[in-house]
């Protein structure tokens, strides 16, 4: 793989340091040059709509093939966070449930589920890390025949810990009930198949390491799991017969896309049908390896004072999230802005998080700025 040739398409890196996918993931040129041809349609009205709505579904396709998923298990969203709310809006609760969740988790995966236990009277479960892992028997510990859903992020923000699906997925279903995984932190930069690991939902974003444009991402839903929830929406695209405009009742697909309510954004997917091809056209398994080992140059070059405080199996990264521990960070942030070099400030320390379309010098101008700082 010629990740040289990759990168030229990714122009803003001449002018920037960027390791920030986690953050924000920059966009290829080829999307950016399709967001444009798509605001020249734009202007005239409504001419191409159903082309748009083909790129819309093409997207919704390239996305599922990325998690091993049926185009039918697959539909669109604004965002993480709409994804979460809907299904957790969805899913039939009853008194005296519990749900449990971890204290590594974004604000929506926490806040979400705090908002459900208040207004169905459930018990509400935080699973504690230490030292930034989370271990399985704590989640055993937690569980029990009142749990109605486990919710974790597969990859945590903060630190790269990886969740172990499988484990949880098992973990889940002996006690009946569901795994719901934040997958924004994952999508795009590992390698994930939802068959084989048998969660029940995964919603996601498109901004990050899909490099897409904010408001446009996807969510999966098991083809069993569909068929025991209760969409609390409905909108005209949700319809079986979307196009029928006459007096009638709704009827819901058997598919995902019964979540679907009004026009998606089209210029959105637009971008993520061409950075999805790019994704596909490498192969996430590559795009992994390469994430990974850009994350372990910069774990095993660090030096001084700087501290590793990502979450490491036998030294070597979980995810291409790597939390350094720097004294003054924040003022240390402010300095590499300075130099353009741009990383994250997340829980007191420096953030780091390369994708494929970075390199080693990316990684070592920054190390190189450290020492100096």
């Amino acid at each position: 793989m010629n990740w040289n040739d990759i990168r030229r398409d990714f122009s803003v890196l001449n002018e920037v340091t960027y390791i920030n996918a986690a953050s924000v993931g920059i966009t290829p040129e080829s999307a950016i040059r399709a967001a444009k041809a798509w605001l020249n349609e734009r202007r005239y009205g409504n001419m191409h709509w159903m082309d748009w709505y083909e790129r819309y579904k093409s997207a919704l396709k390239l996305f599922a093939k990325l998690i091993g998923a049926s185009e039918n298990e697959v539909t669109g969203t604004y965002n993480t966070t709409e994804g979460l709310n809907l299904i957790a809006n969805s899913i039939d609760w009853k008194k005296g449930q519990n749900i449990i969740i971890n204290d590594l988790e974004f604000p929506s995966n926490t806040f979400i589920w705090q908002v459900i236990a208040k207004r169905y009277g459930l018990e509400l479960r935080v699973v504690k890390n230490k030292n930034g892992y989370i271990e399985l028997k704590d989640y055993e510990n937690a569980v029990d025949n009142k749990t109605k859903v486990i919710a974790v992020s597969w990859v945590e923000f903060s630190n790269g810990y990886v969740h172990n699906l499988p484990e949880l997925a098992k973990l889940a279903h002996n006690h009946e009930a569901y795994l719901i995984v934040d997958g924004i932190q994952g999508v795009g930069s590992l390698e994930i198949n939802v068959n084989e690991t048998k969660l029940d939902f995964l919603s996601c974003g498109g901004h990050k390491w899909l490099m897409g444009l904010p408001g446009a991402g996807f969510m999966y839903i098991r083809r069993d799991f569909l068929e025991e929830i209760n969409p609390p929406f409905a909108g005209w695209l949700g319809d079986k017969e979307p196009f029928r405009f006459d007096y009638r009742e709704y009827q819901a697909p058997k598919t995902a896309r019964r979540f679907d309510l009004g026009s998606p954004n089209f210029v959105g997917y637009v971008v993520l049908e061409k950075t999805l091809e790019l994704i596909s056209k490498i192969g996430i398994r590559k795009i992994e390896n390469r994430n990974k080992s850009l994350a372990k140059l910069l774990i095993e070059s660090v030096e001084g004072d700087i501290v590793v405080a990502s979450s490491l199996i036998n030294n070597e990264p979980m995810s291409p999230i790597v939390s350094l521990r720097i004294d003054d960070a924040e003022n240390v942030y402010k300095k590499l802005r300075e130099k353009k070099i741009i990383v994250a400030l997340r829980k007191g320390n420096i953030r780091v998080s390369p994708h494929f379309y970075n390199n080693e010098q990316d990684i070592e101008k920054l190390l190189n700025e450290l020492r100096r700082i």
